[in-house]
């Protein structure tokens, strides 16, 4: 790329400015005093065209011409197609679905299509080529959009969950703006900040989230349909109402990010399909905008998405057949774990054209993440956002990256994401390496479950896992959601009213009423212990005495150490206010755990195996819960997923179907559980040699690895201070290691 095609295109840092200290957002007066008097100016403007029109005919010249093949095959009609297959007009001409369709219905299923994206890459087409055929096709779509809008309010049904088609239909009005008349700009523009306005507070259901979430209903429209209508005469005080509005929230939406992410590139939610999904399109298009509108130069401003890569890297498990896959943390579908990456190289690429420059070793570590991702998708998909690919002129396509494992395989063992108290774990990035994930001490509910203190581990495959699957029967409310569905610590108590979670809309109703099964009431209340690593271990911990009922629960800590390569260690002090309220600590598998010795359990699952002995509670009661009939056993029954039986005969399919629940054999108020953990390849049989230490104020464990050549003693605080000591010694007997494991910490009041 040359430096004539560049200059144009992107806005020069100050020389010397540090992105990675942000300076504080414009304040909206300068925002405001920015914004271009001239059309177009929506993610596009004048002087970047010459530019854009010669990348597009070299550089971007694929995506060119894959565009204007879609663009001379869109035929648009002068009303909208009702899709029988779902809805139907009343006499009324409000839409009537004849069946459901996903979690709530929209609109858009009610439609062939509802024009805005369509609208959008004709008013592109347009731009970049100058053929009038297309900007017809444009004003012909925007039409219908208008139209859409208009059913979607008389029908009283959400038009769409996603914003996408909106803004896009924005984008292309603000493209067409100079060539419309004034009556042609009030029969389009107007509409739509209407339907907009109308949208903060609709009456009925619609997508109202907010700078939590994805950022990808209502609320974020404010933003673009201000930026479009500021002076466009059409309705000039509507427009700057909703630009007050959308630039206050989309300010709040990038400031929320940048605090989550705190440094790590964790984006509002540990749940994947999410963060690799829809969430990072929010802060790119309110950069692009930001910069083509008002010329503010937002990396300046923000800088979560420089480091986004690092978290895509630290959630990603390099699986035994070469894919990728996801831990399955909060709202995943647990079909096989494979991680959505479809949108990854289009983030990613993003991610380098805004903040390559300054940082270069994200860049590095972004090539290397799209040189592993699935073959088939290392393009830029950019179907939701025709323009995209030709505002990236910050990346380079044909730049790649030497021995790319290597480069996410070097390094820590871990690496910490303090927003949600989450520590993902590795002993390498290869095919034949231990992963986990233990998350104690989220602070967003982001999708999030009630599994504070709880744990994901793989090796050769999935050997303690998330359970169950989102879905439109009970089993999504009743079971998945719940702790019982994660490995984690139950306090059974009689009649303990069941932990609210959201439900599809269109499932069927649940009139009965349910219990907790032990489980967890809160979300957003438990506290992270810390963070430590070495060569040799990884330590963190959570207290999550307060997700817990206060009339069952005293105490609930859990203390999750690492021993690299293989073995992990957990400790669990937890007291409960009745002495009959039992105490549970739960292992999830996706087949049967067998006995090999008294507290000593197997399972195994794909080509690995994962060993489990129970060292406290003396005595503990091992039961093995699942199976046919029982793999989703909670309030005394089975709380099957749609269609299960199919969905468990899936190859690789990764629900789980059994748990094992460790409790201590009798009644009492406190017990502490002491497990230690080892995963291997399917043919494990034996733990490492393991012995029990407990001295007057502490339990733990001594345990030696052969093949490391390494002796541990690790060593955790019963009762008081939540602490512990950590030992490691080489094989001729020199320490290697000896330090507490976190800072001492107060345990939480409950």
């Amino acid at each position: 790329m040359t430096a004539s095609l560049l200059t144009p295109l992107l806005f020069c840092l100050p020389v010397g400015l540090a992105l990675a200290e942000p300076l504080p957002p414009p304040a909206f007066a300068e925002m405001v005093a920015g914004i271009r008097p001239d059309r177009p100016r929506l993610f596009v403007n004048a002087d970047m065209l010459p530019g854009m029109r010669d990348y597009a005919r070299g550089t971007a010249k694929p995506h060119l011409d894959a565009l204007l093949k879609r663009v001379d095959g869109y035929q648009p009609g002068e009303e909208l197609e009702i899709n029988p297959q779902y809805a139907k007009l009343d006499e009324e001409g409000r839409m009537v679905f004849i069946r459901n369709r996903g979690n709530q219905n929209t609109c858009e299923y009610g439609v062939k299509t509802d024009g805005g994206i369509e609208a959008s890459a004709c008013a592109l087409a347009w731009l970049l080529t100058g053929n009038e055929a297309y900007r017809a096709k444009a004003i012909a779509y925007l039409r219908l959009h208008v139209k859409f809008c208009q059913l979607s309010q008389h029908s009283r049904i959400m038009s769409n969950w996603y914003n996408y088609s909106r803004i896009c239909a924005f984008a292309a009005y603000d493209w067409l703006h100079d060539t419309l008349t004034p009556a042609e700009r009030s029969e389009i523009l107007l509409p739509l900040l209407q339907y907009v306005a109308h949208m903060e507070k609709p009456g009925y259901q619609c997508n109202g989230g907010g700078i939590d979430t994805g950022f990808y209903g209502e609320a974020a429209l404010r933003w673009y349909g201000g930026l479009v209508g500021y002076r466009a005469g059409v309705d000039d005080a509507l427009a700057e109402e909703l630009l007050t509005k959308g630039y206050r929230i989309s300010v709040a939406m990038m400031n929320r990010r940048d605090e989550v992410s705190a440094g790590s590139g964790v984006l509002i939610s540990t749940c994947s399909g999410y963060t690799f999904g829809a969430y990072p399109w929010a802060s790119y298009n309110f950069l692009h905008s930001l910069r083509s509108a008002c010329g503010i130069d937002g990396r300046r401003h923000w800088t979560h998405m420089s480091d986004y890569a690092n978290y895509f890297n630290w959630m990603c498990i390099h699986g035994m057949d070469g894919r990728l896959y996801e831990f399955g943390w909060g709202d995943g579908n647990h079909r096989d774990n494979v991680i959505s990456t479809g949108l990854m190289y289009t983030h990613l690429a993003q991610a380098i054209h805004f903040y390559g420059e300054e940082f270069p070793e994200r860049a590095r570590l972004a090539r290397a993440l799209m040189a592993i991702l699935p073959e088939r998708q290392r393009a830029l998909q950019v179907g939701s956002f025709p323009f995209t690919a030709f505002l990236l002129t910050g990346f380079d396509e044909t730049a790649t990256v030497d021995q790319p494992e290597a480069i996410l395989g070097s390094g820590e063992l871990a690496a910490f994401f303090p927003s949600f108290g989450m520590v993902n774990m590795r002993s390498d990035f290869g095919t034949g390496a231990t992963y986990a994930s233990f998350k104690g001490g989220a602070k967003n509910e982001g999708h999030q479950h009630f599994d504070e203190n709880t744990f994901i581990i793989y090796k050769h495959g999935f050997q303690a896992l998330d359970t169950g699957t989102r879905d439109d029967v009970p089993h999504h409310l009743l079971y998945y959601p719940q702790t019982i569905a994660h490995n984690g610590i139950l306090i059974r108590t009689e009649n303990e009213p069941l932990a609210r979670h959201w439900y599809p809309a269109n499932a069927p109703r649940i009139t009965e009423t349910f219990f907790s099964d032990g489980g967890q009431n809160a979300r957003l209340k438990a506290v992270n212990l810390g963070f430590e690593q070495s060569p040799y271990h990884v330590v963190s911990g959570g207290d999550a005495t307060r997700c817990y009922a206060k009339e069952k629960c005293r105490e609930a800590i859990r203390q999750f150490v690492y021993l690299a390569p293989d073995c992990f260690v957990v400790y669990d002090r937890v007291t409960s206010v009745q002495p009959d309220q039992q105490k549970v600590w739960l292992w999830h598998t996706q087949n049967e755990p067998v006995a090999l010795a008294p507290g000593l359990y197997q399972a195994k699952n794909q080509e690995g195996a994962m060993l489990v002995q129970t060292l406290l509670p003396a005595a503990a009661h091992h039961e093995v819960i699942g199976g046919p009939g029982k793999e989703y056993w909670t309030n005394g029954r089975n709380w099957e997923m749609f269609d299960q039986e199919k969905r468990l005969a899936l190859p690789g399919n990764q629900y789980g179907r059994y748990r094992l629940e460790v409790s201590p054999a009798g009644d009492g108020e406190k017990t502490r559980f002491l497990h230690v953990m080892q995963v291997g390849p399917e043919s494990l049989a034996a733990l490492l040699p393991t012995k029990l230490v407990q001295t007057d104020a502490q339990d733990g464990v001594e345990l030696e690895d052969p093949v490391q050549q390494r002796r541990y003693q690790v060593l955790f605080n019963r009762d008081g201070l939540v602490a512990g000591h950590l030992k490691v010694w080489n094989a001729a007997g020199e320490m290697l290691l000896d330090q507490p494991l976190l800072q001492p910490a107060e345990p939480v009041a409950p």
